[in-house]
């Protein structure tokens, strides 16, 4: 128990809804050694929060060839097998669960009924009991924990002052000019989490006369409909962001719309109220835990498919963006009420 490994290499949203699990750790073991195994983008991701002693960034997806992939491998085990005494595994793919087992140690993991494949299960030294899927996913990871006899815990993120860089705290004075700004977040890992351009220019041109509109973006694609979007007006585009910028931009907002992916979950770790736009993904599995936020989700026979793709999109059809604007007047209202 001198030195633990976390396992929890993608996606971004996964590795936050992981964050309260690595702090319930952190304050169990205080003196313990702990990393984080992580794939490029979360290593970066991860770099951000304090209490993680190492972030090992796990470069195997960015080998082309197997013999490359074969090399890689046998060079990241040559320098990290048997480092560990214990290496939990909250990602629960076959994946994660063979690379916690090839590092050597005590495994422990999901059972075959909690792990998203279930013959990850087999790969580990102990398995936690089974867990309500129902319940969010966030709970999920703490269960994990019950294994090392650590208790369902209050949900407690790593936190620290981050402070913006001087491109985004000049675009802050210049361009929001210091109001407080409402974030549509165009972007979205799925292609079946996100909203048409079109979607996000009807939910812009409904709130834009009581809140200063930034549209915020991952990739080129995305740049491309945020832009198409400014330009009907009603709405600011951001800069393209780090995520020590992107965190510190989430947390001073006034409010967040998002689909389900990184920057809701970021809005949630920091406290600003949230409006998320659910397709195929659960809200209750998935969705905010702070009573400020709310979700808008249609509830259909397909529901919770969790499919990356989808002919028909009817979960995110219909009239969801005056959902979406109903939302976020109600939060509004909440708002104005509670300042009274």
């Amino acid at each position: 128990m001198e030195r633990i490994a976390i396992v929890r290499l993608s996606s971004l949203g996964d590795i936050v809804h992981t964050l309260p699990a690595f702090q319930s750790l952190r304050r169990a073991y205080p003196g313990t050694h702990i990393s984080w195994i992580a794939e490029p983008a979360g290593a970066a991701l991860l770099a951000n929060f304090p209490g993680i002693d190492q972030v090992i960034p796990f470069e195997l997806k960015s080998r082309r060839g197997l013999l490359a992939k074969v090399l890689y491998l046998r060079s990241f085990l040559r320098r990290w097998r048997r480092q560990f005494g214990l290496v939990l595994d909250f990602q629960g793919l076959i994946k994660s669960a063979l690379l916690a087992f090839l590092l050597g140690g005590t495994r422990y993991g999901f059972g075959r009924r909690n792990a998203r494949e279930p013959l990850a299960a087999l790969f580990y030294s102990r398995r936690a009991p089974v867990f309500d899927e129902e319940r969010h996913v966030i709970h999920k990871n703490l269960h994990l924990l019950s294994l090392l006899g650590i208790g369902a815990a209050a949900v407690e993120y790593p936190r620290r002052e981050w402070a913006p860089s001087r491109q985004l705290a000049a675009f802050l004075e210049q361009e929001v000019r210091d109001r407080g700004w409402t974030i549509l977040n165009v972007g979205g890992g799925w292609p079946s989490k996100r909203l048409s351009a079109e979607q996000w220019r009807q939910v812009a041109a409904g709130l834009a006369r009581d809140h200063a509109l930034v549209l915020l973006w991952g990739n080129a694609g995305e740049k491309e409909a945020a832009e198409a979007i400014a330009r009907q007006g009603g709405a600011l585009l951001a800069p393209f962001m780090e995520f020590a910028d992107l965190i510190y931009f989430i947390s001073r907002a006034r409010l967040v719309v998002s689909g389900d992916t990184l920057a809701l979950h970021l809005a949630d770790m920091t406290g600003t109220p949230a409006v998320g736009v659910f397709g195929p993904s659960s809200p209750g599995r998935n969705g905010p835990l702070n009573p400020a936020s709310l979700a808008v989700h249609r509830r259909l026979d397909c529901s919770f498919c969790y499919r990356r793709k989808c002919d028909t999109m009817d979960c995110l059809h219909g009239n969801v963006t005056e959902e979406i604007i109903q939302a976020v007047r109600k939060i509004d209202a909440q708002r104005d009420g509670s300042s009274d």
